[in-house]
């Protein structure tokens, strides 16, 4: 069983902007959501035996405030970072259509298959966070932690639902929230045809 976790608060999200694979740390709330969510996982479960996050700043951050209340010493992988965002990182949507507006045009009418931007398209995020997540061993047995980003745990929850990744905002968790991912969402997971 994995549970994914969208890494706490930063400025950037509070201010609206892409962070994509820049590395922004926590803001104060961000490790407030942290050990919030630390002391719930210690008092009310659900039980984890590990702990993964991505290698950016923010969710080794918030791995590091769950592992220390949990007694464990998470683990940075490969594959799970955030969406790379080209040009648009570092800013907003409105700031995106201003600098920017042929490739955000391409950005709107192409959603997810946009790469105009200079960054990736929604189905390489998926196919490298999705290889990423199935090579964990507990995905096949056991229980683990594994702290993301938002994009990213969009675009796996899409495929776990069987949905195409044209809009996954609604997907998206709150930050510090936890989504369970069980053996019936990682054999979808890895059924789904990119």
């Amino acid at each position: 069983m994995l549970y994914l976790v969208r890494h706490g608060q930063t400025a950037y999200n509070t201010e609206r902007r892409l962070q994509g694979q820049l590395d922004i740390p926590l803001d104060e709330r961000g490790r407030e959501q942290a050990a919030e969510l630390a002391e719930r996982l210690k008092n009310e479960g659900p039980r984890v035996n590990k702990i993964y996050c991505s290698t950016l700043r923010r969710a080794g951050e918030t791995a590091r405030i769950i592992g220390r209340r949990l007694g464990l010493t998470p683990v940075s992988i490969e594959g799970i970072e955030e969406i790379a965002f080209g040009c648009f990182q570092g800013h907003t949507f409105d700031e995106c259509a201003r600098l920017f507006p042929e490739k955000y045009a391409d950005y709107l009418i192409f959603g997810s298959a946009s790469t105009a931007h200079g960054g990736e398209s929604g189905r390489q995020v998926l196919a490298r966070s999705r290889e990423a997540l199935l090579k964990l061993p507990e995905a096949h047995s056991g229980s683990a932690l594994t702290v993301a980003h938002g994009a990213v745990i969009g675009y796996l929850r899409a495929a776990s639902l069987g949905l195409p990744l044209d809009d996954i905002s609604a997907l998206i968790p709150d930050n510090a929230e936890v989504i369970p991912f069980g053996e019936d969402e990682l054999e979808r997971l890895a059924a789904y045809v990119l």
